[in-house]
């Protein structure tokens, strides 16, 4: 939107007259204004509540619209926009989990082993823990050896907003805007996550449990988004039951498009194992999955020490390259699953595709698989050249749909395709 709006002011003249720099102000002020306009129309007094109007995108099937169908922050785990929650129990690493997403997010790393879809800058809002995001964001950014790290697209406030509060909640959804427009400005990214840190004290609950309340601050999370651009993430605490997940109302869950949730066996002594983050839910994917990570200690600087998110490797495939009785390849795919799994056990090899702290996998070379597939895809009559465009179809056909299924993962590797079976 952003883009679009600086085009128009090339166009009429205005940039030209006024700078960059003036152009970026007034549309900053203009989206605030906005949003200002939304909020005072939301409750409308008796007098107004006839004459109020609200209109409504229509979206019809059949026309090919300008956008993914379904797009990701987070590939197949975080939506590029929406609201969420990265839940947990006190001291499981939360907000070292956030700040790792958002290091991932800036310099396009990997996040739990999953790639960033959407690079771009960040917003933190620091309702608590403040004084500790600048010796977090160090230490996280300092693990990052390829990347720019002098200067990267993250802001942060330390003000504790109230997002019940319409005032409160005009205020930081300008600043939000603006500071979308400075990050573009800045470093020609786009604004791409928000994270809340924590939801309780931004919120400032008068009723953890009552469901209206807590439905306000999820929509309100929602529009802060939409406003942006953005993924919001709050982080947020469990009650004292784990089983039931995130502290208070169901509304907050039932409302968030992601729940992600930092999970731990903790000691009597305080001491923590088996340290993961875990899905709770995924509007649109698979929930249950756990990653594994350890908390590792690292030097701040003046003798002080802090800690970062260390992924364990997790093993996609197993080192025969067959596949889990639990995925249920179609039949159209068969000749290639069994092409493919031949390939693997003769010519596969053991890779780490992401980096050392991805995942180990048995991969195998493009070529190879459709080499194998050719000589196996059975053809009906025709000549040898008719014959050979059928077969090469054939394999193109199903490589595509099996990537589409995310069956399979490829990727470019020292100038060589490669392949391999997706985790099951």
């Amino acid at each position: 939107m952003i883009d679009a709006l600086v085009e128009a002011s090339i166009s009429n003249g205005y940039d030209q007259e006024h700078g960059r720099s003036a152009t970026l102000a007034t549309i900053a002020s203009g989206m605030g204004a906005a949003v200002a306009r939304k909020i005072d129309k939301a409750a409308p007094g008796p007098d107004q509540s006839a004459q109020s109007s609200q209109s409504f995108e229509v979206f019809w099937h059949g026309i090919a619209y300008d956008r993914a169908a379904r797009p990701w922050l987070v590939k197949t785990l975080i939506p590029a926009q929406g609201a969420g929650l990265l839940s947990g129990q006190w001291g499981t690493a939360k907000t070292f989990v956030a700040l790792d997403l958002a290091g991932a997010a800036m310099t396009k790393g990997l996040f739990a082993g999953r790639e960033i879809d959407r690079q771009g800058g960040v917003l933190f809002i620091a309702a608590e823990g403040a004084g500790e995001v600048s010796i977090r964001l160090e230490a996280m950014a300092s693990g990052y050896q390829t990347a720019d790290t002098d200067a990267l697209p993250f802001a942060w406030i330390e003000d504790t907003p109230d997002i019940k509060n319409d005032a409160s909640y005009r205020t930081l959804t300008e600043i939000a805007v603006s500071v979308g427009v400075q990050i573009r400005e800045k470093f020609s990214v786009d604004l791409v996550l928000i994270i809340v840190d924590t939801m309780s004290a931004a919120a400032n609950w008068k009723d953890h449990n009552d469901a209206a309340e807590g439905q306000l601050v999820m929509n309100r999370l929602n529009e802060l988004g939409r406003a942006t651009g953005a993924f919001v993430l709050a982080v947020d605490h469990f009650g004292k039951d784990a089983s039931t997940g995130t502290r208070g109302t169901s509304a907050k869950e039932a409302s968030a498009d992601v729940v992600l949730a930092t999970l731990a066996d903790r000691d009597l002594n305080g001491t923590l194992s088996k340290t993961r983050m875990a899905v709770r839910k995924l509007r649109g994917g698979k929930t249950g999955e756990e990653f594994p990570f350890d908390l590792n200690v690292v030097p701040a600087g003046f003798g002080e020490t802090t800690c970062t998110i260390g992924w364990r490797a997790v093993q996609e495939a197993s080192d025969s390259g067959a596949t889990s009785e639990k995925v249920r390849w179609p039949k159209a795919l068969r000749v290639f699953r069994t092409s493919m799994q031949a390939m693997v056990v003769e010519h596969g090899k053991s890779i780490t595709p992401y980096g050392g702290e991805g995942p180990t996998v048995m991969a195998v070379a493009l070529d190879v698989v459709r080499t194998e597939f050719i000589k196996a895809y059975p053809v009906g009559d025709g000549d040898a050249r008719e014959q050979k465009a059928a077969k090469r179809t054939a394999f193109n056909r199903a490589i595509k749909d099996a990537r589409a299924m995310e069956l399979i993962i490829s990727r470019e590797i020292v100038g060589v395709d490669l392949l391999w079976f997706a985790k099951e």
